[in-house]
């Protein structure tokens, strides 16, 4: 298991939901509007002016989503599903596909206050099902005051809970602990010690090497197809192609082989090649 995951394997989907749906909104950029409205167009805004805050997203059913920028690189995604959860680049490529179907609202916050906050997700375990009516807060509070903690303490009382951030032994928000728990159970979460990947520089990383991986692929396929129709002259035909078709678009990659296939051998080379593509067929 990931050190690394915050209280994604800990709490339930629907706690962090519920947690994430309680964040700060003090400083709103946009709330409960289409979720479309977050474009690639806006995204690549939010970059440029080095914005700080968070995206939630509500969907049908209470599912929820989220996203997380500092200094306009995205480090946090999550996305609520029926049985469980999605993170990091396959939550925000999710999020970005469903993003019709939900509301969006946008707030801004403080450098500072995005590290805590990251550490639901992609922070590093600390202490989790301490049974809460055994800690003594002002002890707790002392304690991560002194080592100057950087993260969160959540209190799971049943699908319901409170979070508290800190940042170097600071609570954020003016919400101090309080002065005794009781029912619950507490999880204590660290902020990463390093920046997380910016997902959106990773996900373009991700689409660069699947975009490769399949056009290899292609290739492949037109190569046995030539050596199956043509024998000895496939490698100079092969040459040939390369040199003509040099988008790298897988999709219309194949359309174009294609039909050239289909023009300059016959229709069954272009049946051969759709085969060797898609072995199911």
């Amino acid at each position: 298991m990931d050190e690394n995951q915050g209280l994604l394997e800990h709490i339930s989907p629907s706690l962090m939901g519920y947690l994430l749906a309680a964040l700060p909104r003090r400083d709103p950029v946009a709330e409960s509007v289409q979720g479309s409205l977050l474009t690639p167009d806006l995204i690549e805004r939010l970059r440029g002016e080095g914005f700080c805050g968070y995206a939630l997203a509500r969907f049908s059913g209470e599912e929820r989503g989220w996203l997380a920028f500092y200094r306009g690189r995205l480090l946090g995604a999550w996305r609520q599903t029926t049985y469980g959860h999605l993170a990091g680049t396959v939550a925000y490529r999710a999020l970005r596909r469903e993003m019709g179907l939900a509301t969006l609202s946008l707030y801004r916050l403080q450098p500072d206050d995005l590290p805590p906050l990251v550490a639901l997700t992609q922070g590093s375990l600390r202490a989790t099902w301490a049974a809460a009516s055994n800690v003594v807060a002002a002890d707790l509070m002392d304690q991560l005051s002194q080592e100057q903690f950087t993260g969160a303490l959540v209190l799971e009382d049943g699908l319901v809970g409170r979070a508290w951030f800190f940042f170097r032994g600071n609570c954020l928000f003016d919400e101090a602990l309080p002065p005794e728990f009781h029912e619950g159970y507490l999880h204590l979460v660290q902020a990463p010690g390093q920046a997380p990947a910016d997902l959106l520089e990773q996900a373009q990383q991700e689409d660069q090497a699947q975009r490769s991986s399949r056009l290899s692929v292609v290739w492949s396929a037109v190569q046995e197809v030539l050596k199956e129709y043509m024998g000895r002259g496939a490698s100079s035909a092969l040459e040939r192609l390369r040199e003509i078709y040099t988008t790298d678009d897988p999709t219309a990659l194949e359309k174009a082989l294609r039909q050239w296939l289909t023009e300059s051998l016959e229709p069954n080379a272009a049946t051969l090649f759709d085969r060797l593509l898609r072995p199911t067929l």
